[in-house]
C-alpha cells in the first residue's frame, strides 16, 4: 500500500511538472505571456536607446549598427508620431550592416517637451547637440513629412555635418497652402476621452474596404502616439516653414520618395522640379503609411542610395 501511494504521488508530481514545463516552454517559445495575439508593441524598439541633454530638454534616441560605418543615417519621424514609425526600417538597415539612429522629436515619443514653441530651424539647430553627444561627425539625414522639413533645414544650415539627404513626403508648400492646413487643424478631432470610445474611432479613421493588416497596424501606431504626445507643436512648426530657400541651399546628394495617395504627393513633384539633381522615386501607389508596411523595401532603397555617396 505504501509503494502504491508513493507511485501515485510520483506520477502526480511528474504530471504537474510536465504541465508546468510545457507551459513555460510554450511561453518562452512564443513570448506571448497571456496575450492572444502577436502584437509586439514597444518590443519593435528593442536595444540601443538613450537620452541626450539639449536646450530643448532630453532627446530620446535609438542608436544601432556598426560604429565604424562610413555614413550613419539619422531617421526623423512625421508629426504626430515617434521613432516607432521608423522602428522596422531601422531594424532592417541594421541587418544590412548600416548604422542607423532614430530620434524622437522634442515634444513627441519619449523626448521632453520644449519650454517654448519651436520653429523648424530651432529643431534643426537642436540636432547639433544630439550629434555632438553621439560623436556623429557627418551623417545622412532622413525624414518623413515634418521630419523631412527638419532634415532640409539641417542640411542647408549645417552643410559640413551632412553627406546626403533623404526626404519622404517633402512638404514644399506655399504660405497659402500652409494657412489652409493650419485652419483645418483647428477643427481636428479632440483627444478628450468619451464614454463610448468614439474619440478613438474618429482618430483611427479606417477606410472602406479595410486596409491590409500592415497598414492597419501602422494606423494603430499613429493613433497610440497621437495620444502619448502633448500639444502638436511639430505641425505648427511645419505650417510656418518655407522649405524652398533651404532646399535650394542644400549642397549634398538627395533622394526624394513619394506615395501617390499621400495628400502632399503634388508637393513631392514640386520638390523634384526644384531639385532635378536629386533622385526621385515613387515609393508606392498608396498613402503616407506605406513605408511602415514595407520597411525592408524602404531600407533597401536608402542603403542603395547611400552606397553611391563618396
Amino acid at each position: 500500500m505504501c509503494n502504491g501511494y508513493l507511485l501515485r504521488s510520483f506520477a502526480t508530481i511528474v504530471f504537474f511538472a510536465t504541465l508546468i514545463l510545457g507551459t513555460s516552454s510554450d511561453a518562452a517559445e512564443t513570448m506571448r505571456g497571456t496575450s492572444t495575439d502577436d502584437w509586439r508593441g514597444w518590443g519593435v524598439l528593442t536595444g540601443g536607446k538613450g537620452y541626450v541633454p539639449t536646450p530643448m530638454g532630453q532627446v530620446h534616441y535609438r542608436d544601432l549598427g556598426p560604429r565604424d560605418f562610413k555614413h550613419p543615417i539619422v531617421l526623423m519621424h512625421q508629426s504626430p508620431m515617434s521613432m516607432v514609425q521608423f522602428a522596422e526600417v531601422q531594424n532592417a538597415l541594421v541587418e544590412m550592416g548600416v548604422r542607423a539612429i532614430a530620434l524622437d522629436t522634442p515634444g513627441y515619443g519619449n523626448s521632453d517637451q520644449p519650454s517654448e514653441q519651436p520653429t523648424i530651424r530651432d529643431y534643426a539647430d537642436n540636432l547639433v547637440h544630439v550629434f555632438d553627444q553621439l560623436n556623429l561627425d557627418k551623417i545622412v539625414v532622413a525624414g518623413h513629412h515634418t521630419g523631412g522639413l527638419i532634415a532640409a533645414s539641417f542640411a542647408a544650415n549645417y552643410p559640413d555635418r551632412v553627406s546626403a539627404i533623404i526626404i519622404h513626403g517633402s512638404a514644399l508648400a506655399t504660405q497659402e497652402e500652409w494657412d489652409g492646413y493650419l485652419a483645418r487643424s483647428a477643427k481636428g478631432a479632440p483627444r478628450t476621452p468619451r464614454a463610448d470610445g468614439s474619440h478613438m474611432k474618429r482618430a483611427f479613421q479606417p477606410q472602406t474596404p479595410p486596409d491590409r493588416q500592415a497598414i492597419l497596424d501602422a494606423k494603430m501606431w499613429t493613433l497610440i502616439t497621437s495620444y502619448i504626445q502633448g500639444p502638436d507643436i511639430g505641425h505648427w512648426a511645419a505650417f510656418h516653414y518655407n522649405m524652398l530657400p533651404d532646399l535650394k541651399a542644400i549642397k549634398v546628394p538627395g533622394l526624394i520618395l513619394s506615395d501617390l495617395q499621400d495628400s502632399i504627393h503634388y508637393m513631392d513633384l514640386r520638390t523634384a522640379e526644384a531639385r532635378p539633381d536629386f533622385k526621385y522615386v515613387e515609393f508606392s501607389k498608396g498613402n503616407l503609411l506605406e513605408f511602415m508596411a514595407e520597411p525592408r523595401r524602404w531600407a533597401t532603397l536608402a542603403a542603395e542610395f547611400m552606397s553611391t555617396i563618396e
